[in-house]
């Protein structure tokens, strides 16, 4: 009926560093990194106004003054902007939209949804803080 032999399969071994040498794997995985910080931020942010909502608004403020959790805030900042920036872009890349006969380029979903992120960004401001 066959052969019935067993070859042992063939894998080549990869290093630590293996999505380094790829530009694309290196976005990827820096973006996969970078929901961490975006999550422990989350964390951080829910745990403040958990403080704020029972009462205890000067706990918040010295919560939020704290060295650490402007070091942290900061970092994340920087951390989140690049994940959203690059979920934006590949949101482009992945569904562009047809208009007419061409289709949108990802650069454009990137703009388009950077304005949309700094309108709904200054509304939710504006209602919290500034009204």
């Amino acid at each position: 009926m066959g052969d019935t032999k067993q070859y042992p399969e063939i894998r080549k071994r990869l290093t630590p560093g293996w999505w380094t040498h790829n530009r694309r794997y290196a976005n990827y995985m820096v973006r996969e990194w970078t929901s961490l910080f975006v999550a422990l931020y989350s964390l951080l942010i829910i745990y403040g106004l958990s403080l704020w909502f029972n009462g205890s608004e000067t706990d918040f403020l010295n919560f939020l003054k704290n060295p650490a959790i402007i070091g942290f805030s900061i970092v994340a900042l920087f951390f989140t902007m690049y994940h959203a920036v690059t979920w934006f872009y590949l949101l482009g890349a992945v569904a562009p939209v047809k208009i007419g006969r061409s289709h949108t380029k990802p650069w454009q979903a990137l703009i388009l949804n950077l304005v949309l992120l700094v309108i709904i960004s200054y509304v939710a401001i504006w209602i919290a803080i500034l009204r």
